[in-house]
């Protein structure tokens, strides 16, 4: 996946779509930043589908979502690139979704016991405000103004869901339950502040 949002974040924390995924049992693989060439074929489809859709111009969803379409179907019903042959053609398994899904369907494929395994591989480095305060997702926490200005590590600790803040020496400082590690706020995509433009 790119790195950019909504896909990824600009800091080490994964996005809210990054975590929604996950919870749905889908594995996150990201490109490295700034290294299209990664990726280069899903690079061309990008550039070629937002030439030919032109979503900036279209009038609503309804004309951005009839051109996608258009072009999706082009692409791979019409468009003859392999041995004259269409992609649909030369790869029959386009019309076979293994892992068909649905919003109502979340209930029941969703587990947040995904999420809290998926987090507890990381390590998030943040830096102590002035005021002794870090910023995890959305939500600010008190570290202490003993430690302001310097680097604290963050991990999550899935047996008691909770933010472990240790010093450079692997040392606890403080400890504070994971309050915006919910269905409600991951779902909806909430766990970043939006930017004011």
């Amino acid at each position: 996946m790119d790195n950019g949002s909504p896909w990824g974040t600009q800091s080490n924390l994964p996005s809210a779509l990054g975590l929604w995924l996950v919870g749905l049992g889908i594995g996150l693989i990201y490109s490295r930043p700034a290294r299209s060439t990664d990726n280069a074929v899903v690079e061309r489809s990008h550039g070629v589908l937002a030439a030919w859709v032109a979503a900036i111009t279209c009038a609503d969803f309804a004309e951005c979502q009839q051109r996608l379409e258009w072009a999706v179907t082009t692409q791979r019903e019409r468009y003859r690139f392999c041995g004259d042959q269409t992609r649909l053609e030369a790869y029959p398994l386009l019309q076979t979704n293994l892992r068909n899904y649905g919003p109502d369907e979340d209930s029941r494929l969703w587990s947040l016991d995904r999420v809290r395994r998926y987090l507890a591989k990381f390590r998030f480095q943040r830096k102590v405000g002035k005021y002794g305060q870090v910023t995890l997702f959305a939500n600010t926490y008190s570290v202490g103004r003993a430690y302001a200005r310097p680097y604290i590590l963050i991990h999550f600790d899935e047996l008691t869901d909770q933010w472990v803040i240790t010093d450079e020496s692997g040392q606890d400082i403080r400890r504070h339950p994971a309050k915006e590690l919910t269905y409600a706020q991951i779902s909806q995509l909430i766990l970043a502040k939006r930017r004011k433009k």
